[in-house]
């Protein structure tokens, strides 16, 4: 019997942990508002540089003429790596428009990626 309940509270610890991760739990999904905290300089100059390359690749991909102004708002989160949420003021020609744009940046792999960009 006593083998029984080792075996049984093993196996428990093994499997929680698994559900658990399947669940998702509080990190389970990009758009879990707790996730994001706000960025608060985006005046700082590696978040403008975030902001002017999520335009950059923006119009790289889909043949726009989009000017980068600044970054009005954004917010950050790490999962390994950190995802930029940012609201940026664009021109084009002399048209203003507000994106929302996802970027994702590891600089240890020197990898950065637009995932999102969306008119607001």
């Amino acid at each position: 019997m006593t083998a029984q309940k080792y075996c049984f509270y093993l196996l428990s610890l093994l499997i929680l942990p698994i559900y658990a991760t399947a669940r998702g739990g509080r990190h389970g999904g990009l758009h879990a508002t707790d996730d994001w905290h706000p960025i608060t300089n985006v005046r700082d100059e590696s978040v403008r540089l975030i902001g002017d390359y999520a335009v950059f690749e923006y119009n790289l991909n889909s043949s726009s003429n989009l000017v980068f102004g600044m970054v009005v708002s954004g917010e950050s989160r790490f999962s390994n790596g950190t995802y930029y949420r940012l609201v940026l003021a664009t021109k084009n020609g002399t048209n203003t428009r507000n994106y929302k744009a996802i970027v994702f940046d590891q600089p240890w792999s020197h990898t950065r990626k637009l995932t999102n960009f969306d008119p607001t």
